[in-house]
C-alpha cells in the first residue's frame, strides 16, 4: 500500500454527525457564491490555510476534508495581469472549458472603460491563441487564459462547506490523486482527503496542494454527505 493510501486517525466532521445539520443548512439556502473560500496562499505568504470562524482567523497547515462537489476544469482569461489590480471578472470565461464566452481583442479592453462595453462572442477553448502553453501575456511558458477546479468541501468543526479553487498549477496532483484512489478502489466523494501546501521555486514562488486519503466515509457519513450535497445543488439551482 502507497503512502498516501495509508489510514491515520479518524476525525470527526459535523456536518455529517449532527442531526440538525442538514436542517439548519436548508435554511440559509447557501449557493456556491455565498460559501466561504479557501485561498491558496501567495508564495510570499505562510504556508497555512486561512480558516474563518465565529471565534476568527485560525491557520491549517494540514486541512481534513470531505469533497461534495468537483467542477468540471473551467477557464478564465483576463487581459491585464491580475497583479496589476484587475479583481473584476474574466474579460472571456468558460464554465466548461470548452467554449469560452467573451472577448479576447486585448487592444479593445485596454481602450474600453467598462466591461459591459465589450463585444461578446464565443470561441472554441482548444482553438483560441490564449489557451496555448507560451502564450502568457507577461512571458513564460504558461498560458494567458488560465485553468482551475472547484471543489465544495466540508471541513471538520464547520456546518458550512468552504470554496476552494484548485489553480493551473495543481490540477496534475489532483488528477493523479484521484488516479491513485481508482487505484485503491475509492472514490473521491467517499473519502477524507488531506490537503497539504508545498512551495516551489519560481519567479516569484509559489503554493501548489498536495491530496493524500485519510480514510473511508461510514455508510452514515456517505449517507448524509449525499442529503447535504443534495441541499446544496437544490440551492444552486434555485439562485
Amino acid at each position: 500500500m502507497t503512502k498516501e493510501l495509508s489510514t491515520t486517525d479518524a476525525q470527526s466532521f459535523l456536518s455529517l454527525t449532527d442531526p440538525e445539520a442538514a436542517a439548519m443548512i436548508a435554511e440559509v439556502q447557501p449557493t456556491p457564491s455565498d460559501l466561504q473560500k479557501l485561498v491558496v496562499p501567495s508564495g510570499t505568504g505562510g504556508a497555512a490555510f486561512v480558516i474563518e470562524s465565529l471565534e476568527g482567523e485560525r491557520f491549517e497547515k494540514n486541512l481534513d476534508v470531505v469533497v461534495a462537489y468537483e467542477s468540471p476544469i473551467e477557464r478564465s482569461f483576463y487581459a491585464t495581469d491580475i497583479d496589476e489590480g484587475d479583481g473584476g471578472p474574466p474579460h472571456c470565461s468558460s464554465s466548461d472549458g470548452r467554449v469560452g464566452h467573451g472577448c479576447r481583442d486585448v487592444d479593445e479592453i485596454h481602450k474600453s472603460d467598462s466591461i459591459d462595453d465589450l463585444w461578446n462572442s464565443e470561441q472554441e477553448c482548444a482553438a483560441c491563441a490564449f489557451s496555448q502553453f507560451g502564450s502568457a501575456l507577461g512571458g513564460g511558458k504558461g498560458q494567458a487564459c488560465k485553468q482551475r477546479v472547484r471543489l465544495v468541501i466540508f471541513n471538520g468543526d464547520a456546518l458550512l462547506p468552504m470554496v476552494l479553487q484548485i489553480p493551473a498549477a495543481t490540477l496534475k496532483s489532483f488528477k493523479q490523486y484521484k488516479m491513485r484512489l481508482v487505484n485503491g478502489r475509492k472514490r473521491l466523494g467517499r473519502s477524507v482527503t488531506r490537503l497539504s501546501l508545498l512551495k516551489n521555486s519560481g519567479s516569484p514562488d509559489y503554493y501548489t496542494v498536495e491530496f493524500s486519503f485519510v480514510r473511508d466515509l461510514t455508510e452514515d457519513e456517505t449517507g448524509r454527505l449525499a442529503e447535504l450535497s443534495k441541499i446544496l445543488a437544490d440551492a444552486a439551482r434555485t439562485a
